[in-house]
C-alpha cells in the first residue's frame, strides 16, 4: 500500500496544468490578426467562433468526466476504452498515442521550440539549426521527466504559469483601454472575401488546434491524488479556464490595438503591442514567451508519452514488454519505457524533418494529420457516453448535449483536416503503422496464449 500510494506524486493543481499547459502552445499569441481577418475585424465575431473551436475540449472533456470518475487504472484513454467501448478498440488507440500521435506532435513542438530559440539568440534560424536545437530540448525534457518525476511536475506548473501570465496581462491592458474610454473596436475595411455570410466560419478549425493535446493528460491517472475526484474537476476546470484565457487575451489586443492595427501586423501583433507601451526593445518579448510556451507544451506531451508504453505492455499489447511492467528505480520511474518513448519521437521528428525540407506538406506538418485523426479516434468515447445516458448513469448535459456537440465538432474539424490532398499520403503513412502495430499486438498475444496452452 506504501509503494502504491508513494507513486501518487502529482496533486490536482499539477492535472490541471497539465492539460492547461499542452493545450496553450504558441498558437495563440499569434492567431488573432487570422480570426479578425475570418470575421471581417468583427470583435464580437471572433469572441462567437473561439466558443465554437473549443466545442470540442469543453465538451468532450465533459464526456470523459464521466469515466474518469468510475475509474482508476493505468493508461488514461486506454483505460477508459477497454471498460467503455471495447478491448479492440482499447489496443487501437492506445498504440495510435503511444506511436503516432504523441511522438509525432511532440517532434513537431520541439523543431517549433528550436524556431523561437533561433529567434531569440538571432541565429539564422535553418532547418538543421531549428532541428538541432528542439533535438535537444527534446532529450533533456526526456531525460528529466524519466530521471525526475517530480521536477518535472512542478516544471509544468511553472512553465503554465510562464504562458498564463503574458494572457492576463494583455487582457487587463484591454480591460485598461475600455474603462479609459481607448478602446478602439470599429474602423475595419473587410479585406476582399472576407468577413461575408458565413465565411468566418472557417477559421474554427485551425483555432480548435489550439486546443488539441488535453485527452494525453488522462494518462497520469495512475499518478494523480484522489484521481476518481481530481481527474475529472480538472477535465472541467482545465477546459473552461483555456477558453477563458484565450477570449481574455484575444479581446484585450484587439481593443487595444483596433481590429485594423491587428490584421496589418499579422503575427507581429503582440510585438506591436509591446513595442507601444514598453519601446522597440520589448517587440522582441513575445519571441521568448512564445518559446516557453512551447516548451511547455512539448514538456507535457512528454510526461504523458512516457507513460504508455508501460501501460500497453501490462494490457500485453506491446510484444515482449514484460521488463516496462516493472518499475525501475526510487522515483518509480520507468527508464525502459521512457527509452521507447524517445525513440519514437526521434523517429517521428525524422519524418518531420523530411518533410519540411521537401515541401511535401505544403503551409502545414505531419502533426495536423495526427490531430485530425486522433479527433476522430474520440468519437467511440462520445457513443459510449451516449449510452451511459441511456442506461441511467449520466445527466443531459454530459450524456447527450455535450455527445452530440463533441461530435459534431470532431467531424467538421477531424474531415476538413484530412481532406486536402498534400495530406493523403501522409494519412496513409499514419495508418499504415498504426495497422502494423495492431497486428503485431495480436500476433504477440496469440503466441503468449499458444505458449501457456503448450506450458498446461
Amino acid at each position: 500500500m506504501a509503494e502504491k500510494d508513494a507513486r501518487r506524486r502529482y496533486s490536482l493543481t499539477t492535472a490541471i496544468c497539465l492539460i492547461m499547459g499542452i493545450c496553450i502552445g504558441s498558437g495563440i499569441f499569434f492567431k488573432s490578426d487570422n480570426v479578425l481577418i475570418a470575421t471581417g475585424g468583427s470583435i464580437g465575431a471572433g469572441v462567437v467562433m473561439f466558443c465554437l473551436a473549443a466545442t470540442y475540449i469543453v465538451f468532450g472533456g465533459l464526456c470523459l468526466t464521466l469515466f474518469a470518475a468510475r475509474t482508476d487504472g493505468a493508461g488514461g484513454l486506454v483505460d477508459y476504452a477497454e471498460r467503455f467501448v471495447s478491448p479492440r478498440f482499447a489496443r487501437l488507440i492506445a498504440l495510435h498515442y503511444a506511436f503516432v500521435y504523441l511522438p509525432s506532435i511532440s517532434a513537431v513542438i520541439f523543431w517549433v521550440a528550436g524556431v523561437y530559440a533561433c529567434m531569440v539568440l538571432g541565429l539564422p534560424g535553418t532547418l538543421a539549426q531549428q532541428m538541432g536545437i528542439g533535438l535537444a530540448l527534446m532529450l533533456a525534457c526526456s531525460l528529466v521527466n524519466a530521471l525526475a518525476p517530480r521536477l518535472s511536475g512542478w516544471a509544468q506548473n511553472a512553465l503554465t504559469v510562464v504562458k498564463v501570465a503574458p494572457l492576463l496581462a494583455v487582457g487587463a491592458i484591454g480591460l485598461v483601454a475600455v474603462i479609459s474610454g481607448r478602446a478602439q473596436t470599429g474602423g475595419v475595411v473587410p479585406p476582399a472575401g472576407t468577413g461575408g455570410g458565413l465565411a468566418w466560419l472557417a477559421a474554427a478549425a485551425p483555432i480548435a488546434f489550439s486546443f488539441d493535446g488535453w485527452p494525453a493528460a488522462t494518462s497520469i491517472a495512475p499518478e494523480l491524488r484522489h484521481a476518481q475526484r481530481n481527474l475529472p474537476i480538472a477535465l472541467v476546470v482545465a477546459p473552461l479556464a483555456i477558453l477563458a484565457l484565450y477570449l481574455v487575451y484575444f479581446v484585450g489586443l484587439s481593443v487595444t490595438l483596433g481590429p485594423a492595427a491587428v490584421m496589418d501586423a499579422g503575427d507581429g501583433s503582440l510585438a506591436l503591442l509591446f513595442s507601444r507601451l514598453f519601446g522597440e526593445r520589448a517587440a522582441a518579448w513575445p519571441n521568448l514567451i512564445a518559446f516557453f510556451a512551447v516548451l511547455g507544451t512539448g514538456n507535457g506531451l512528454v510526461l504523458s508519452l512516457q507513460r504508455l508504453p508501460q501501460a500497453l505492455a501490462a494490457r500485453g499489447d506491446l510484444p515482449g514488454g514484460r521488463r516496462l511492467v516493472r518499475e525501475s528505480g526510487a522515483s518509480g520511474a520507468n527508464l525502459l519505457g521512457a527509452g521507447l518513448a524517445t525513440l519514437c519521437m526521434l523517429a517521428w521528428s525524422g519524418v518531420h524533418a523530411l518533410a519540411q525540407a521537401g515541401g511535401l506538406i505544403p503551409n502545414g506538418d505531419v502533426s495536423e494529420v495526427s490531430v485530425c485523426l486522433a479527433m476522430l479516434l474520440m468519437l467511440p468515447y462520445f457513443a459510449a457516453a451516449w449510452r451511459m445516458r441511456r442506461d441511467g448513469r449520466a445527466g443531459v448535459l454530459r450524456g447527450r448535449v455535450a455527445p452530440v456537440l463533441a461530435t459534431a465538432c470532431c467531424l467538421f474539424v477531424g474531415l476538413s483536416g484530412l481532406a486536402e490532398p498534400a495530406r493523403v499520403a501522409f494519412a496513409a503513412l499514419e495508418l499504415a503503422v498504426l495497422l502494423a502495430l495492431s497486428w503485431a499486438a495480436r500476433s504477440g498475444r496469440t503466441m503468449v496464449r499458444q505458449r501457456g496452452r503448450g506450458a498446461s
